[in-house]
C-alpha cells in the first residue's frame, strides 16, 4: 500500500475504527504529490468545538469521573497527534525518508496511546466526545510551511509538552490510588521521550552548534506561538535532557516566560509529590504503591 494513500485514508476517515488502522506492514514510499489538507475528516460525535473544556483541577482527581476527563483531555491531543503526523507525511514527500518513516513510527505509537485511553475511559462510563474536543494543534496548519516547522511546533512544543504533563498526572493519579491511570502516563512518557528525542534530531544533528539551538527554534516559531506551549505550569528539565535536548536549550526554556505563562502554587505540587524534578518510571510508580500500602495499615 502507497504511504501516501494509507495517510490520506486515516485522515479523511470519519470514525475513531479507521483513525485507529495501524500502518501496513508493507509501506510504499515511491514518489508522491504534496497534499496539504486543511481539516480531517470527523463524524459529528467528534468533531472539532469551539466549546472550552478546561482538564479537571489536580484537587478534583479525587473523583473518578473527573479523572475521566481528565484521560479524555489527553486522548483528545493523541487524536490529533495521529492526524497531523499522517498530514506531514502528506504534506511533506521531499522530507528525508528517515524523517518521515519517524512519523510513521510516531503515528503508530499514538494510536496505542489513544487505545490505551479509551479503553480505560471506558472504565469511567466516558465516551470520547462525551466533551467538547478543541482542535488546537490543528490551528497551528497555516504556519507549518516546511518539515523544520512541523518538528518545531509538534515534536519540540505540543509532545515536549506532553513530557511534562504524562508525569504530573502520574504521579496525581497514584496520589488518589489510580495506579492503572498512572501507569498508562508512564507508558505514554517513555513514548514521548522517543517522539521528542526524533524530531530534536531532525532539527539539530550532533553536528549543530549548541549555542544556535535555541534562536533557531526561535525562528521556526510563529508568533502568537511561543515557547510557553512547549512545557506543562510545572516544567520537569530531567525529561528533556531524556530526550536528548542540550543543557543550553533546557535552560532557555525553564526561563522562559510570557503574558500567558501560569502561575505555579508549589504546595498543591508538593501535595501530589510533583514539585521535585526528577522522572518517574515503574520502580518509582511502584514504590509508591508500596508506600500507600504500608500507610494503609
Amino acid at each position: 500500500m502507497k504511504v501516501s494513500e494509507y495517510a490520506k485514508h486515516l485522515l479523511l476517515s470519519e470514525t475513531i475504527q479507521d483513525k485507529l488502522l495501524p500502518p501496513p506492514k508493507e509501506v510504499d514510499w515511491n514518489q508522491y504529490s504534496p497534499i496539504c489538507l486543511e481539516k480531517p475528516g470527523r463524524h459529528s460525535s467528534i468533531s472539532f468545538s469551539d466549546a472550552k473544556s478546561k482538564i479537571p483541577r489536580l484537587e478534583h482527581l479525587n473523583q473518578p469521573l473527573q479523572r475521566g476527563f481528565t484521560l479524555h483531555h489527553f486522548a483528545n491531543h493523541e487524536l490529533m497527534a495521529i492526524e497531523l503526523f499522517a498530514w506531514a507525511i502528506l504534506a511533506f514527500p521531499e522530507a528525508p525518508f528517515e524523517t518521515r518513516l519517524d512519523w510513521l513510527r510516531t503515528l503508530k505509537e499514538e494510536q496505542l496511546h489513544l487505545s490505551m485511553y479509551l479503553e480505560r475511559l471506558s472504565n469511567f462510563g466516558i465516551n470520547f466526545g462525551d466533551k467538547p474536543l478543541n482542535y488546537l494543534f490543528w490551528k497551528q496548519i497555516p504556519n507549518l510551511k516546511t518539515p523544520e516547522q512541523f518538528a518545531a511546533v509538534m515534536s519540540i512544543s505540543f509532545e515536549g509538552a506532553n513530557l511534562d504533563f504524562s508525569q504530573i498526572y502520574a504521579r496525581a493519579f497514584a496520589h488518589f490510588g489510580d495506579f492503572e491511570s498512572a501507569s498508562i502516563m508512564l507508558k505514554v512518557y517513555l513514548d514521548e521521550v522517543k517522539h521528542v528525542k526524533r524530531g530534536w534530531e531532525f532539527l539539530f544533528p550532533k553536528s549543530s552548534p549548541e549555542k544556535i539551538e535555541w534562536d533557531s527554534y526561535l525562528k521556526l516559531l510563529s508568533f502568537p506561538f511561543t515557547p510557553r506551549r512547549a512545557k506543562a505550569y510545572h516544567y520537569i528539565p530531567q525529561t528533556r535532557s531524556e530526550a536528548g535536548f542540550s543543557i543550553d536549550f533546557i535552560d532557555k526554556l525553564g526561563d522562559f516566560k510570557d503574558e500567558y505563562s501560569p502561575k505555579i502554587k508549589n504546595q498543591s505540587l508538593e501535595l501530589y509529590s510533583i514539585s521535585d524534578s526528577t522522572t518517574w518510571g515503574k520502580t518509582e510508580l511502584h514504590s509508591f504503591k508500596k508506600l500507600q500500602n504500608l500507610e494503609k495499615v
